[in-house]
């Protein structure tokens, strides 16, 4: 099997997964909104803006099944007893209840947004974007403690007269992976602040195609990153 076939199959297998589609849809969502950035016609740019809130329209409803996911993740992990470190701990714990609290607020958002309950839908709008924005923080959290313990793992290696060569590629990988994470997770608080009100931070300031700038670079990663783990898990089986 040639490169390009193998390619195409590691794609078509992600794309059937939920997270493949919501990478996919994510990447089509924020490139359409970079693409603001190559005309000046109103006309044209109203179009893109408009095909990239349809994509990130879909990918809410997506979104909508997400709570069981959610609670699955709370009953896998529990309190996390398996977990070495205690921040890592503390901090998943954390995320798995941010998360499904996330689920439910961004549910009755959408319900808002489409008159099928009457809410504040501007608070609510809010309330979703903090759960989100806190979600990122807790994930930069444990990657970050993640990284400083493969670095300290890596120089203890580094100083056996004879170090494992392979052990030594392996923590490399692992902690380039991790570097990567933390870069794609900065990507989505830079353009995760700007839907927040005028005056917090850098809320609102952010043009279209900046935000798109942002999405795509993060969308891109993820699905590097995916798509790698796959090839990883395919070298093991």
């Amino acid at each position: 099997m040639n490169e390009t076939v193998k390619y195409v199959t590691h794609m078509a297998d992600y794309l059937d997964t939920y997270s493949g589609r919501d990478k996919m849809l994510k990447t089509l969502s924020y490139t359409a909104k970079f693409l603001t950035v190559s005309t000046s016609t109103k006309n044209v740019q109203k179009k893109l803006k408009d095909i990239g809130s349809e994509m990130s329209e879909a990918r809410m409803l997506l979104r909508l099944l997400d709570t069981f996911s959610a609670l699955r993740s709370i009953i896998k992990y529990g309190w996390g007893k398996e977990e070495p470190d205690n921040l890592i701990r503390c901090t998943q714990v954390l995320q798995n209840t941010v998360d499904v609290v996330y689920c439910a607020a961004e549910q009755i958002y959408w319900a808002g947004a489409h008159d099928i309950v009457l809410i504040n839908v501007n608070k609510w709008s809010l309330a979703t974007t903090l759960f989100w924005i806190f979600s990122i923080h807790l994930s930069l959290i444990k990657s970050m403690r993640k990284i400083k313990y493969l670095q300290i793992y890596k120089t203890n290696l580094e100083r056996i007269h004879q170090p494992n060569i392979l052990r030594l590629k392996e923590v490399n990988k692992k902690r380039n992976s991790e570097v990567l994470t933390c870069t794609r997770l900065l990507l989505d608080l830079g353009y995760a602040i700007n839907y927040l009100p005028s005056g917090i931070f850098w809320g609102e300031r952010l043009q279209t195609w900046q935000v798109g700038a942002l999405g795509t670079m993060s969308a891109l990663i993820a699905i590097y990153q995916a798509l790698q783990n796959r090839k990883e898990a395919e070298k093991l089986s």
